[in-house]
């Protein structure tokens, strides 16, 4: 049996398993087609199960490293989803963070979703321009000026 038959019955396996709830052993078989090497579908569901904490402890930011290899593999909808990651991610908890704490969550986000990245100050803080943007649009002032000033204070975006 090829690797490549070896993936696809593991990704039969990992929705029968999740069809079936049991999403333990969906999470397990996505990570072994990805053992295998890089998978869009096995990506794009891992990450999801991470996104929604069904089998794995939720974790934004693993889900957002997982849908940013989908994307960069031609999946734009886990383009969109990992940008939600990191509202999800950055918005957990924000009314008991200080502005040090976000741009400190932010750097975590941009060191592991984004490793490529040249200037990963420049990319936290425009990462938190647009979290403080949406927080805006969604009637959050609050949660949005603390975000914007973090990312005026400790980003680089002048």
């Amino acid at each position: 049996m090829s690797q490549e038959e070896v993936a696809r019955s593991l990704l039969v396996l990992g929705q029968v398993a999740f069809d079936a709830g049991d999403y333990g052993s969906a999470a397990d078989a996505y990570a072994s087609v990805l053992e295998l090497g890089q998978n869009e579908t096995a990506l794009y569901n891992l990450a999801s199960l991470y996104a929604r904490g069904l089998g794995v402890r939720q974790d934004f930011v693993e889900a957002a490293r997982l849908f940013r290899q989908a994307e960069l593999l031609g999946n734009e909808r886990a383009g969109m989803l990992c940008r939600k990651c990191m509202f999800d991610h950055i918005s957990e908890g924000l009314a008991d963070k200080t502005p040090t704490e976000v741009y400190a969550a932010m750097a975590v986000f941009v060191s592991r979703v984004y490793p490529e990245a040249t200037d990963k100050k420049a990319e936290a803080g425009r990462g938190l321009l647009a979290v403080g943007g949406t927080l805006a649009d969604k009637g959050d002032s609050i949660g949005a000026a603390k975000v914007l000033r973090a990312a005026v204070e400790y980003g680089d975006v002048g």
